[in-house]
């Protein structure tokens, strides 16, 4: 018996499959059986040493074209392919071309698709090219180039060309987001009637550039790290314009300087702003009603006096129904020009009402523990108390719960407190928006607030699945370099979460490239010749390539290679 290879044509291509065929002889004529079908070689490769060891004792010929048939190499495909696709659909090529250069333009595909999947430092981004097949527009393979200095590491040559990458690029940012913006807008027709603008921080490892690097309220959990500011500015879900502030700026003060920047830069007529509460000021609204524009932001609800009397207001206003659930309703104010909406959310209640228990329950815990260590003489000193006190109140919410205090004696006592209790309870389930445009229903304004959720989206892109943290980089401009190609690359993951919607798709990012990583190049050594196979992709990888219109698979002809 032996191994024998043929080839057969698909609608994607040919396909090589493997059969062990037994020769006979028949009336003096050397003729061939095939005893079993082995299937396709490229879902074989992963397993082919193994099945050759399994199937040598029964072979007639040990020796030959079986002895020769491996697998020496089988590279991540379908991720790459996809993010390529989505490149080229989005006209990227073109304008970075024209900005930056084509080989510029090669390199930031590399860092931007190294972002997206499988994200990491530039010295991470060898070990993935080593493992994955991308090529440039001619499909010649992009390799790592390696040093040995006692270990093995990325070239330095490469290494410097990936960074000055990041100056060419970062050199001609406003340009590309501009031209990015008049591509989104002819292709998908792009409104910006809407636009949506939040902030999110991440931390360095190290110090970070000097000044610009700083202590700031910490979205991260890290309050002990360097940290910058990265603010978006999205549109009809597209992010069209990013930036990056200094880490101890507050997040109204970066407003006017985006505001500015985008009515400067961008074709717009007349622009309602959306903004979490956090921006909320007087001089925040003030520019951002500038001119023909209006804004509608959320109001922080605990410690207002206004949102106090709002809530208690709202109890006799005419509410509506919501089509998700939930009610809204809109109060006015006497000599107040804006306008006030009122939401109740039944979820957000519920989920507001947990948390709140939790949180007594964990701080009341902590609290005993407290009393128990004062009442047999561990803690003694006042200020001692009180500073672990207020480490557990804030540790936990717990201001808004309880209170406490030391009797004569040097006893620990606390309680709940009524007062601010009733306030927290007032404002769960509870959100309120202000805004002086006249045109939107209350049920309108919830609604476009509720697509303010886009950005935080985005940001949970930015953090968690682009991994822009922690910021390795030591200077200003290669950290603006380095988030605006995190900025392409939420651009490509945007790009594909909109391509399965409209597929119909109900699948995250996360899972979508999850199931596109099966998806590899094989190449095999078959009777003394190399053959290139594709695995066969899952369902749902085939539901993601047809989403993003690549139907018909062949595995590429082999090129020349470039570092």
């Amino acid at each position: 018996m032996f191994l024998r290879k043929v080839t057969r044509p698909s609608p994607a291509g040919p396909v090589d499959y493997l059969y062990l065929v037994k020769g006979f002889r028949q009336a003096g004529t050397v003729r061939q059986r095939i005893v079993a079908n082995l299937g396709r070689a490229d879902l074989l490769a992963p397993h082919l040493d193994a099945l050759l060891r399994l199937l040598r004792p029964y072979l007639d010929e040990p020796v030959g074209a079986l002895r020769e048939v491996h697998a020496p190499q089988a590279l991540t495909y379908g991720p790459v392919l996809v993010a390529r696709s989505l490149w080229e659909q989005l006209g990227l090529p073109a304008i970075l071309d024209r900005h930056c250069g084509p080989d510029v333009t090669e390199r930031a595909f590399v860092l931007a698709a190294h972002r997206l999947l499988h994200p990491g430092s530039e010295h991470a981004l060898a070990w993935w090219l080593q493992d994955s097949y991308v090529t440039d527009r001619q499909g010649r393979r992009v390799l790592p180039q390696w040093e040995a200095h006692g270990r093995v590491r990325v070239g330095a040559a490469q290494l410097q060309r990936w960074y000055r990458t990041l100056d060419r690029v970062l050199a001609a940012k406003p340009r590309i987001e501009e031209d990015v913006y008049l591509q989104l807008r002819d292709l998908f027709g792009l409104q910006v009637d809407l636009v949506f603008y939040d902030l999110t921080s991440t931390y360095f490892a190290g110090t970070g550039p000097e000044g610009f690097a700083r202590h700031g309220h910490s979205r991260d959990g890290h309050p002990r790290d360097r940290q910058v500011l990265v603010g978006v500015v999205m549109a009809s879900g597209w992010p069209i314009a990013s930036y990056v502030f200094a880490g101890h700026r507050a997040d109204g003060t970066t407003v006017q300087e985006v505001v500015e920047d985008v009515r400067t830069r961008f074709v717009v007529q007349r622009i309602v702003w959306v903004a979490d509460r956090g921006m909320v000021s007087a001089d925040t609204l003030e520019v951002l009603s500038a001119g023909a524009d209006r804004y509608l932001v959320g109001l922080p609800r605990r410690r207002n006096p206004k949102a106090q009397a709002l809530l208690r207001d709202s109890v006799h206003a005419a509410w509506q129904a919501l089509p998700e659930g939930g009610q809204v309703a809109e109060v006015r104010r006497p000599d107040d020009p804006a306008r006030y909406v009122v939401v109740h959310s039944p979820e957000r209640l519920a989920y507001e009402r947990e948390m709140r228990r939790l949180s007594m329950r964990r701080c009341r815990d902590d609290l005993r523990k407290l009393q128990q260590a004062v009442e047999r003489g561990r803690l003694k000193a006042p200020e001692k108390i009180g500073a672990r006190a207020s480490t557990i109140l804030h540790a936990h919410h717990g201001y808004r719960y309880f209170t406490w205090a030391l009797t004569p004696a040097g006893a620990f006592r606390f309680w709940v407190d009524r007062a601010t209790l009733r306030a927290e309870r007032r404002v769960e389930g509870t959100y309120l928006l202000q805004t002086n445009e006249p045109a939107l229903e209350p049920v309108q304004v919830v609604a476009a607030y509720k697509d303010l959720q886009r950005v935080e989206r985005a940001f949970r892109y930015l953090k968690d699945v682009l991994a822009v943290r922690p910021i390795y980089h030591q200077t200003e401009p290669r950290v603006r370099g380095h988030l605006f190609i995190a900025h392409l690359a939420l651009l490509l993951g945007i790009a594909l979460e909109k391509a399965l919607r409209r597929a119909g798709l109900d699948l995250s990012l996360e899972t979508a490239l999850e199931a596109l990583r099966p998806v590899r190049l094989v190449t095999l050594e078959l009777e003394g010749q190399q053959h290139r196979v594709l695995t066969k992709p899952g369902p749902h990888a085939q539901a993601v390539l047809k989403a993003v219109g690549l139907r018909h698979l062949a595995a590429p002809e082999p090129r020349s290679e470039i570092a």
